[in-house]
């Protein structure tokens, strides 16, 4: 992303979105990380970010696929600027396709953070029977929570899953220790559709 420009997206004091900065000097394109068709900046839409920077010499970027999977908030804003608000969703690299919902480790980590029940030690398993998928979350419960707690943040998690995402899971809550830890990176997902 440094080979576009210093900065190329913020937020305004509204606090709704980001806004691309350099429009003078970057061109921004959306498109589908499957088939590689474009996606209008519409409200709601969803894609892969793509930038051609028209004002760099030397060395031109044309048509960079970024990797970062985001959704179009609006397409106005109360601060004036003119142009799609954004959030980025995850990496493409990172998707999962679930009972073909696309599903990032990071929508269920950034739910789990937000829980004080909870400990940000999670693994997502995704295992295969038949011609159905099944995601499993396994997380920690914070050190002080107990058998109570865990239960119902079990069952609001499952809830958050299925509002925001839009998959059902099955959460286990788990005492402290119970995810293994990896060496290194942290091994997030699970997938044993591919074993």
């Amino acid at each position: 992303g440094t080979d576009l420009g210093v900065a190329y997206w913020a937020e305004c004091e509204d606090q709704s979105g980001m806004h691309m900065v350099s429009m003078d000097h970057i061109i921004t394109e959306l498109l589908d990380p499957d088939t590689g068709e474009i996606i209008p900046f519409d409200e709601g839409a969803k894609g892969e970010m793509v930038y051609t920077a028209i004002t760099r010499q030397a060395s031109p970027v044309l048509r960079f696929r970024s990797g970062d999977f985001i959704e179009v908030l609006g397409t106005s804003c109360s601060c004036g600027r003119t142009g799609p608000k954004i959030r980025c969703v995850g990496r493409t690299d990172d998707m999962l396709i679930i009972r073909g919902v696309n599903v990032f480790p990071t929508q269920i980590e950034e739910l789990i953070l937000k829980d004080a029940r909870l400990a940000p030690h999670y693994v997502l398993e995704i295992t295969r029977n038949g011609a159905m998928d099944t995601l499993t979350v396994k997380v920690e419960g914070n050190p002080k929570s107990d058998e109570d707690a865990r239960t119902g943040a079990a069952r609001d998690l499952t809830h958050k899953i299925k509002t925001f995402i839009g998959i059902t899971a099955s959460v286990n809550v788990l005492t402290q220790g119970a995810v293994e830890r990896s060496i290194g990176k942290a091994k997030r997902v699970i997938d044993l559709r591919k074993m």
